[in-house]
């Protein structure tokens, strides 16, 4: 199966002189939020800001669902200006893979944040960013030291009746520190035989759909709930497989 993740890289341009009064120079690049601290000019503080830009991404980006079914991999070009108060005003795309990805990197841009601007002479001037961002389907990654906590569930053998109990406890997921993250998709499936029979997708939090389809696991099955989480710019996925004991049919309807 394959799963989703992003490679973020930073460009910068200026604009040209006869669409800006602003120099081609400027000696001092614009900075992302939350570096106000590090000193100007550092090579600490421009990593920060780099790092803090594809953090932000990378909590943000969901990939387009129709680029997902139809396989699509590529990189958005965008540009966009930092103005002399250090607002993101005039996103626009250079370049568009299509379905649905440019729409999601103009979103993320829209909702980043507002920058330091660049300086000239010790005075803000607006100058030009570009971002591309690459959309790359990439084979699942298990992120080991990584947990699904589900209530107090303990062991991976439970009972129809136990699950039940479980239905309103959320699913956690925590780091190798024990801390929780966020769940970004959860996935409940069905296995028989080694292969999935039955499964469903959500935003991370138990369905109606899903509760159903846990509450259809029968004897010799296995129910798989698979997290996805993000970690450093990348999307990863938390494995757990529950073995039914005294399991049987409820003869729900299954939609």
């Amino acid at each position: 199966m394959k799963y989703l993740s992003f490679i973020l890289l930073l460009f910068v341009a200026f604009f040209a002189q006869a669409q800006s009064p602003t120099a081609l120079k400027v000696d001092q690049m614009p900075y992302f939020s939350g570096v106000e601290k590090l000193k100007d000019g550092s090579a600490e503080k421009r990593n920060e800001s780099n790092r803090r830009i594809i953090e932000f991404v990378g909590a943000s980006l969901v990939y387009p669902d129709s680029a997902k079914i139809n396989g699509i991999e590529g990189t958005v070009f965008l540009r966009f200006t930092i103005n002399r108060a250090g607002k993101l005003v005039n996103p626009r795309l250079l370049y568009d893979i299509g379905f649905g990805c440019g729409e999601e990197a103009l979103r993320i841009v829209r909702e980043m944040p507002d920058w330091a601007p660049a300086l000239l002479d010790g005075k803000p001037v607006p100058v030009d960013l570009d971002l591309p961002i690459k959309f790359e389907l990439v084979d699942d990654q298990i992120l080991a030291g990584y947990t699904l906590v589900w209530g107090d569930l303990d062991s991976d053998v439970v009972t129809k009746k136990k699950l039940i109990q479980l239905m309103g406890e959320p699913l956690i997921a925590l780091d190798e520190k024990g801390e929780e993250v966020d769940l970004l998709e959860l996935k409940v499936a069905i296995v028989k035989n080694d292969e999935i029979s039955r499964e469903s997708m959500s935003d991370g939090s138990f369905t109606k759909k899903q509760k159903r389809l846990i509450r259809w696991l029968r004897r010799s099955q296995l129910l798989e709930l698979v997290g996805t989480v993000q970690k450093g710019g990348k999307f990863y996925f938390i494995h757990r497989e529950l073995k039914c004991t005294k399991c049987f049919s409820l003869h729900i309807p299954f939609f």
